[in-house]
């Protein structure tokens, strides 16, 4: 169990670097992950607490608030959407 923020970001960087290994890497791990806890919800807890590190330290390497980088995400995610519809 996950029980500090240095364990959950742990847990985030070890279930994004499956994630970006591909699919079978991603699928091996989460299968893994549900019979060694029965459940994810501390793999989705670890994923966020790595997004929000790395929103903060965006935000400090740009000087844009949180706020304005997950906006121009929201926007960047819009625009792709439609580009491939």
């Amino acid at each position: 169990m996950a029980t500090n923020d240095y364990d959950r970001v742990r847990l985030g960087i070890e279930a994004m670097t499956a994630y970006v290994s591909g699919n079978d890497l991603m699928a091996k791990y989460m299968a893994e992950r549900r019979r060694s806890d029965g459940n994810l919800e501390q793999v989705a807890d670890g994923a966020t607490a790595l997004c929000a590190l790395l929103l903060r330290q965006t935000s400090r390497m740009t000087g844009k608030s949180e706020q304005e980088i997950l906006q121009e995400i929201a926007r960047g995610l819009n625009r792709t959407e439609q580009r491939d519809q």
